[in-house]
């Protein structure tokens, strides 16, 4: 249908083009239309004026590179089954993919920003890509319900002896689940290719596409969970600064309960990234509001941070994303 290289060029940067005005859109309006700017603007320059809030604000920004650093390296190692791939063209893609995500639901443009970076092997690339996303989905699920633990504990009343009763199975469940979706996780090649015995011999590339899986080594997809560990407590680690930053005094590890919960209902609410400061900014001031009894000048200083990280770790490589988005190709191999 687009024989032509020049028409698919022409496409091509249409097409960027088109994805590059829609996230400035989109950024314009999150931050100032829907986003309550003109609070957020005050009390930041109230707050800019402490020494403290600048030392943990700077703290809070250095780490965002090494969050998006970790996930570069991530999805290097699992592409790198399709070929080899250098850590800063691994970097850019990742860039890419996050201004690609803006308008998608639950940000699913994120992996496929950076596999149209990929010049082939495109379905493959997205099967690898997708097994990235897994892992720290895991990361986040097991997180949010070791902290739902905690959070029962700390804030839900024990008067009854079946409480405890239910409190016990409710590890006990935990446990076999967490142990249960490892296990998954780690048998992934075992598990694809099972499914490529139960295809119809016809179908045979839909076999090409799976027996990338088969190839991946256990002990990469066990660095690939360390990884996804290690980004979470990254962007957990500036969500405290954050609340530091801000006035909130809670404490280290009440603040990574708080915010644990706040990621797991996040991972399961499906939202566009248009909306997900709106829809984080709500659920943050739910569980931290508790800590700070609902006291409202809390719930505006919950907001400001909510409004913070998602510019920082979102808006910010958005926008850095723009220059690299050019390597997009939408017309590639499969």
């Amino acid at each position: 249908m687009f024989g032509s290289a020049k028409v698919r060029k022409t496409l091509n940067n249409l097409f960027l083009i088109l994805i590059v005005a829609a996230s400035c859109w989109f950024i314009y309006r999150q931050v100032f239309v829907h986003g309550n700017f003109a609070q957020f603007r005050q009390e930041l320059s109230v707050r800019v004026q402490s020494p403290e809030f600048r030392i943990l604000f700077a703290a809070a920004i250095l780490l965002m590179p090494f969050n998006w650093f970790l996930e570069a390296v991530k999805w290097r190692r699992l592409i790198a089954y399709l070929g080899p791939v250098s850590l800063p063209s691994a970097f850019r893609s990742v860039m890419a993919g996050i201004t690609f995500s803006l308008f998608t639901p639950n940000r699913v443009g994120e992996f496929l920003g950076r596999v149209f970076t990929l010049k082939e092997n495109r379905i493959q690339g997205a099967l690898l890509t997708l097994t990235g996303s897994l892992s720290q989905l895991i990361v986040t699920l097991l997180s949010g319900m070791v902290a739902l633990l905690f959070f029962l504990k700390y804030y839900a009343p024990f008067s009854e002896r079946w409480h405890y009763f239910l409190y016990a199975g409710l590890i006990v469940f935990v446990i076999l689940f967490g142990t249960l979706i490892i296990l998954i996780f780690y048998k992934v090649p075992v598990i694809t290719a099972a499914l490529e015995k139960l295809i119809r011999p016809q179908w045979q590339k839909i076999n090409m596409y799976l027996a990338v899986m088969e190839r991946v080594n256990r002990r990469d997809l066990i660095q690939v969970l360390l990884l996804s560990l290690f980004r979470y407590l990254i962007f957990s680690g500036q969500f405290v600064l954050l609340i530091w930053a801000f006035g909130l005094e809670i404490p280290y590890l009440q603040a990574m309960m708080l915010i644990a919960l706040t990621y797991f209902v996040m991972a399961a609410i499906p939202t566009v990234a248009l909306a997900d400061i709106g829809i984080r900014g709500s659920v943050s001031i739910y569980f931290l509001g508790l800590y700070a009894g609902g006291d409202p000048a809390a719930a505006a200083s919950i907001l400001s941070v909510s409004t913070m990280i998602w510019l920082i770790n979102l808006a910010f490589p958005a926008v850095i994303g723009m220059f690299f988005i050019k390597r997009i190709k939408l017309m590639g191999k499969l």
